[in-house]
């Protein structure tokens, strides 16, 4: 019988430490103490951008396509050997998105036998609920008796959060692909407002579907970038409606699942798994907004598997 809080705290190839695994030994065992030594480590490449000079913006930028843990820590011990918890200024961060920071606290907290994924999803900017929602990446652990999110990006906010705590981050301020999708499915919520400035219903529903399928892709065992494609991502025409029937049914059905629930997590691993158009198995086409379109293995670590 499948065992999430077993499976997951194991790592994938994507949060495998590799050769720095002893460099984790000084790493904090408790969750706050994790994300602060993420936060530490990385700087987001656009959100805070106003921390950095235009000359690293400009020269390293590519650091946003380390998709492998060992390659983020390899990069960070160049800026700055010694001890990962070592105060660094923004420039000695490494450059990233939101799913970087959600992969590297991932890594942290399995290395301390804490099960984790990586979940992909929306939320509102800054939280904010009168803010248009936007595709977001954070942690989900389990704490013992409840799969609880993690959020390691409160601290940037311009306004804080009060009663929020950055490991108990409440569930209705992230909503994961698969909710986005039941609801947009049922009505409840506009396809529209998830397709950013083009303001077209069928953008929204293929962007929330792509959002779903990287979630599930996560639970399945890799960790995606946020412009990773593969399957029915390279065949469709980006914001090309989703129309056929048995991938409609089969996605609606798979929305149903609770990932929380032990025999609802193994439907859905087993479902996608075995679903050869929407499985994630060889190669990924990367679609960078810095480094251009490369083909990566998920089976290969390192950044040298790169195929301009």
């Amino acid at each position: 019988m499948f065992d999430p809080v077993s499976h997951y705290r194991q790592h994938t190839a994507v949060t495998q430490p590799g050769r720095f695994v002893a460099a984790l030994d000084a790493l904090p065992d408790d969750v706050d103490g994790l994300i602060g030594a993420v936060q530490n480590l990385l700087v987001h490449y656009q959100t805070d951008k106003a921390k950095l000079s235009p000359e690293i913006i400009a020269t390293r930028s590519a650091e946003v396509d380390l998709r492998w843990a060992e390659a983020m820590l390899n990069r960070l011990i160049q800026l700055q050997d010694g001890n990962l918890l070592s105060p660094r200024e923004p420039a000695k961060r490494l450059l990233c998105t939101c799913r970087d920071f959600a992969v590297l606290l991932c890594a942290f907290m399995r290395q301390k036998q804490i099960p984790a994924r990586v979940r992909y999803g929306f939320a509102h900017d800054q939280y904010k609920p009168e803010r248009p929602m936007h595709d977001h990446v954070l942690v989900e652990y389990w704490d013992g008796q409840h799969w609880r999110y993690a959020e390691s990006r409160l601290h940037v906010l311009p306004e804080p959060l009060l009663n929020i705590e950055q490991k108990h981050f409440p569930r209705d301020l992230f909503l994961s692909g698969g909710e986005i999708w039941r609801q947009i499915r049922a009505g409840i919520l506009s396809e529209r407002a998830f397709s950013g400035y083009h303001f077209n219903d069928d953008y929204g529903q293929w962007t929330v579907r792509n959002l779903f399928l990287l979630d599930m892709t996560s639970l399945c065992g890799y960790e995606p970038l946020m412009w990773d494609a593969w399957g029915v991502l390279l065949e469709e025409k980006p914001g090309a409606r989703v129309t056929h029937v048995e991938q409609l049914e089969l996605l609606d059905s798979l929305a149903q699942l609770n990932v929380c629930d032990a025999s609802d997590c193994a439907s859905l691993r087993t479902a996608l798994l075995s679903c050869s158009e929407l499985c994630c198995q060889h190669d990924v086409h990367s679609f960078s907004p810095v480094k251009g379109a490369y083909r990566v293995s998920i089976h290969e670590i390192g950044e040298e598997a790169c195929v301009r």
